[in-house]
């Protein structure tokens, strides 16, 4: 029972809550349409979750005191707020990714329909977080994570308000005393999250979120509305503060930024502030309450929904970055698709009078569509599709019959091996060739295997996981400390192998020279770390000559756009390839250009070869990728596979032609 001194908990609409949803909502969508305008734009996420939580939770404290609260009720309620456009979302992204993607894309679409569907979205894209994963302007329902979060959320929200009313004595204290100290364990918790992805994208790290508006709630239940305990002039105040706190962060922040964590907290005060400031100060009647702003924030949640894969959709067939008319038009579009969502489907049955049969529509909807989506993932993309017969698929970048060539194992201890992300030899017996490298070397690995004569293995110690990978750089420089933990050990584990006669160095310029540029290489002439990379590499190959290897500097391939931006996309309806695709320059690049821009680096090689002497060599297969024109395609091969990593096709002409070289040594 509630305490005696407890104040009702009331629903009454807010005009101002909806205008501080159109603030976020427009920043979330500026952010992901012109992110220079709003480099901090996606704060908006965190506004909304303050939102979610102080309506939700003055809704089920109202109806516990009244006693018309029910768990079934309550999602009876979210079903019917949320499943009408999120269905619509989910069936029309499914519809564009049918005429648009090609086999894996459209293979982890459906994986992320099925996550939409059943509010895990945001597990899903933590568990594919990694090195190799694809980017997140090109998956069209990423946006999702957030509603994960939220649903998550009140899995367990409503029953532990339900549990503290039916169980507890000093209901008003306990709730706030409960909230407080969840509150807290959830932000500590973020803060101290090894995983960066995970602190983004875990429920746990961002309950803290949602609890800051059902703390204000809280307090509101126990002691009355904050807004009218504090006078007109100090409401002001406070709302002019949780403005600054709000606006100010998306302009400061960008998408670098350490996020949630410490940035989190002025954009979520702030919306706490202007929620607890109340509906009549200055903000709230002059600003917020303005009919253009109540009409966007009613419409905040389908227009959160649309604009995302529109402007992810228009990016994929484009092929690159829209142009700023076709983002424009995708975020009008997102508009007006959020209007009719709202006044044609969400409305009509939200506040339908036959309830429970809608709930159960809903529910069996969006269940069908997340199952269609999961046989979509079993199903492998689905093959049969139209859009296969009028496109080459690219190379979604795996190694064939990897564990069928090769064994786990290259000689490493095991607390040090677990670093790797690649530790393998090759099944046929020992190995007489090491490859030591980066993320490139985990591509090329399969081909070096495949063409090597019977009697000449190899084993490879690589690959990235994480921020950490054996780029061939050995020294105390800052820049090169992530890089020592697997070089170091891998070196030294070569070195103690008799069996080994040739080290291949691989690794990536851009990692090299710190320049996390994949698309090409017009920066490098100018770079200023030659000396400190030169020196770094001249230790690498030094330690390794010194305990008898014999050691090939392996020349990184040229950069291009990434293989689905150069893929001659086309969709299989006609007026969205007039309208969006078009052809990506930076697809290839001149032999020359390619020569010239790596003249220095190719020179630092052949300067280190030949001061050490004859048992170090450079191996260049810039053949395998050019001719007079470096491109995706040569001679029929599709040459890349992920960013500028190349593919198992390419793997195979490398290594056919560096097995060759390596039995002349």
């Amino acid at each position: 029972m509630a305490d005696p001194g407890t104040k009702h908990a009331e629903h009454v609409y807010r005009p101002d809550i909806d205008g501080l949803r159109a603030i976020a909502v427009g920043s979330v969508v500026l952010f992901h349409a012109f992110p220079w305008m709003v480099p901090g734009g996606f704060v908006g996420v965190d506004v909304f979750f303050v939102i979610s939580g102080f309506l939700i939770t003055t809704n089920i404290l109202g109806g516990l005191t009244n006693d018309t609260f029910t768990i079934r009720g309550f999602y009876d309620r979210r079903v019917r707020r949320i499943f009408p456009a999120l269905a619509v979302i989910l069936a029309s992204t499914y519809a564009l990714g049918w005429v648009s993607l090609f086999d894996k894309e459209f293979e982890q679409l459906g994986k992320h329909v099925a996550g939409g569907a059943f509010f895990v979205s945001n597990l899903f894209l933590w568990a594919e977080a990694g090195y190799f994963d694809t980017a997140s302007e090109v998956k069209p329902l990423v946006h999702l994570w957030s509603l994960g979060i939220e649903e998550q959320f009140y899995i367990v929200w409503p029953l532990l308000l339900w549990g503290m009313f039916r169980f507890g004595r000093r209901v008003g204290s306990n709730v706030v005393v409960s909230t407080i100290l969840l509150l807290v364990a959830s932000f500590v918790l973020g803060l101290l999250a090894l995983d960066s992805v995970g602190g983004y994208y875990s429920p746990i790290s961002r309950f803290w979120e949602l609890l800051i508006g059902a703390l204000l709630a809280s307090v509101a239940f126990r002691h009355g509305p904050v807004h009218l305990r504090i006078g007109v002039q100090r409401t002001h105040a406070v709302a002019s503060l949780g403005m600054i706190l709000v606006i100010v962060p998306m302009f400061t922040l960008d998408g670098n930024s350490s996020f949630p964590g410490w940035n989190a907290l002025p954009p979520t005060l702030g919306a706490a502030l202007l929620i607890a400031s109340g509906p009549q100060s200055w903000w709230g009647r002059h600003i917020l309450s303005r009919r253009l702003m109540i009409g966007i924030g009613l419409i905040s949640y389908p227009l959160y929904l649309w604009h995302w894969p529109l402007l992810v959709y228009a990016r994929i067939i484009t092929s690159d970055v829209p142009s700023a008319v076709v983002r424009t038009g995708a975020v009008v579009l997102s508009v007006l698709l959020a209007y009719l969502t709202y006044r044609l489907i969400e409305r009509p049955l939200r506040f339908h009078r036959r309830r429970r049969t809608v709930v159960a529509g809903l529910v069996a909807a969006v269940v069908i569509i997340g199952g269609v989506g999961a046989f979509t993932f079993q199903q492998n993309g689905i093959s049969q599709r139209r859009f296969n017969d009028i496109n080459i698929a690219i190379d979604p970048g795996e190694v064939r019959d990897i564990d069928l060539i090769s064994s786990f194992g290259c000689g490493l201890p095991f607390d040090v091996e677990v670093l790797f992300a690649d530790c393998r030899t090759d099944v046929r017996g020992s190995a007489t060739y090491a490859l030591i490298g980066d993320s490139k070397a985990t591509t090329l690995i399969g081909g070096f295997i495949r063409t090597s004569r019977d009697d000449r293995y190899w084993t490879i110690l690589g690959g990235t996981l994480g921020l950490g990978s054996a780029v061939p750089l050995i020294s105390d420089e800052p820049a090169h400390e992530r890089f020592q933990p697997l070089i170091v050990p891998a070196v030294d584990t070569v070195i103690a192998d008799p069996r080994i006669d040739v080290v291949v160095l691989q690794g990536a310029v851009r990692a090299m020279f710190e320049y996390p540029v994949e698309t090409e290489f017009t920066w490098l002439p100018d770079s200023p770390l030659y000396d400190k990379v030169e020196s770094a590499l001249r230790e690498t190959v030094r330690r390794l000559t010194d305990g008898g290897k014999k050691v090939v500097l392996l020349v990184d391939n040229p950069a291009l756009a990434a293989p689905e931006d150069c893929s001659e996309r086309r969709s299989t309806i006609g007026f969205l390839n007039a309208l969006l695709v078009t052809d990506n320059p930076t697809c290839s690049t001149t032999r020359t250009q390619f020569l010239s821009d790596t003249e220095k680096y190719r020179s630092m090689l052949d300067r280190i070869a030949s001061d050490v002497g004859a048992s170090v060599s450079v191996f260049d297969a810039t053949d395998v990728f050019c001719d007079d024109i470096c491109d995706h395609i040569v001679n029929g091969v599709r040459l890349y596979s992920y960013t500028d990593h190349p593919s198992d096709d390419a793997a195979d002409l490398v290594g056919r032609g560096l097995n060759d070289y390596l039995s002349t040594l």
